[in-house]
């Protein structure tokens, strides 16, 4: 089977489509699925080129990839046919999912072994050129979930800033923590991308035209906002410091956000850790169905393509979704 592969950490060149890379056989609770489409994220080159967290404990050579769509093959052997049916899982289904955060086995590969818990069933009404959206939909989503819910705890009335809110977890957190009650959200993009953020519901702050802290500032009439949602870190996490009201809430997105700037003023500060259950991901096929949770998929490209899409990906600037298509 194909199989994307790389045996060193480096750029977007270590990246290379095995031919011949072998089946993997399930364990008793995993489920075979033939893979369709592959959704891409920032933490994917983070873990190519040797910079995440996660990178010490890779074994090369490894693959690439989190999350997916595709089609139930088979169970384990605790996972006979009846069993998979039973949760909704029978063979020929078509399924989206991720692997949970200590499985750093790859996605990118036409047939994969994952845990039964960490997928879903695709509606039936969902046509095949629909399932990019389902392919990317797992890591962003269960990303906000653990941002808005468990991390930030937006609540009803709270006021909400959103670093980046076109990028793919950016385009569910607008639209979580307007479903968790805050009553104003504003979101940090390029000008290009404002009429995206507006149609998804927040206020949009043209980062590439205005001063984004003075925008906070004038329209807080100085308090600040009560929650801080930062995908971005680096550039913002430090001036949003002086932006967050008293007991206010930070929540930068990157695993290796320093909170000691927060902390030492008194300002809570959490990093969300993903949960991947299979009531978090039915959640998110009732919002992409209901279309609560409109994500955008911007680039569609074949599995050969991988170099590109991981350029795209360094980029930073893509909206919404990367995806690859393993039938292309």
């Amino acid at each position: 089977m194909r199989a994307i592969v790389f045996d060193r950490f480096g750029g977007p060149e270590v990246l290379t489509v095995a031919s011949d890379a072998p089946e993997p056989e399930p364990t008793p609770e995993e489920v075979l699925v033939q893979v369709t489409h592959v959704g891409l994220n920032p933490l994917d080159h983070k873990i190519r080129d040797g910079s995440s967290r996660l990178a010490s404990q890779l074994e090369l050579p490894a693959g690439t990839g989190r999350e997916m769509a595709g089609t139930v093959i088979s169970g384990g052997a605790d996972l006979d046919d009846s069993e998979l049916g039973s949760r909704g899982l029978a063979p020929g289904t078509r399924v989206f999912g991720m692997r949970p955060p200590g499985d750093l086995r790859g996605t990118a590969a036409e047939v994969i072994a994952i845990a039964a818990d960490a997928l879903s069933p695709v509606p039936t009404e969902v046509m095949h050129e629909e399932l990019p959206r389902w392919a990317g939909l797992a890591l962003v989503g269960l990303t906000a979930i653990s941002a808005v819910d468990d991390a930030a705890r937006v609540c009803a009335g709270d006021t909400v800033l959103i670093h980046g809110g076109t990028g793919g977890v950016g385009q569910l957190l607008i639209p979580m923590a307007l479903e968790a009650g805050a009553s104003q959200v504003w979101a940090t993009g390029r000008a290009a991308n404002a009429q995206r953020i507006r149609e998804l519901g927040a206020t949009p702050i043209a980062y590439d035209e205005e001063d984004w802290e003075k925008v906070i500032e004038e329209a807080t009439e100085g308090r600040g906002v009560d929650v801080v949602l930062d995908t971005h870190y680096h550039s913002t996490f430090l001036p949003s410091l002086d932006h967050i009201a008293p007991g206010g809430r930070a929540v930068p997105l990157p695993t290796l956000a320093d909170l000691t700037p927060a902390t030492e003023r008194g300002i809570t500060a959490v990093i969300p850790e993903i949960t991947v259950t299979r009531d978090r991901l039915d959640r998110l096929v009732i919002g992409l169905r209901e279309g609560h949770y409109p994500l955008e998929v911007s680039h569609v490209l074949p599995l050969e393509q991988i170099s590109r899409a991981h350029e795209l990906l360094e980029g930073g600037h893509t909206r919404g979704k990367i995806v690859l298509d393993l039938d292309a």
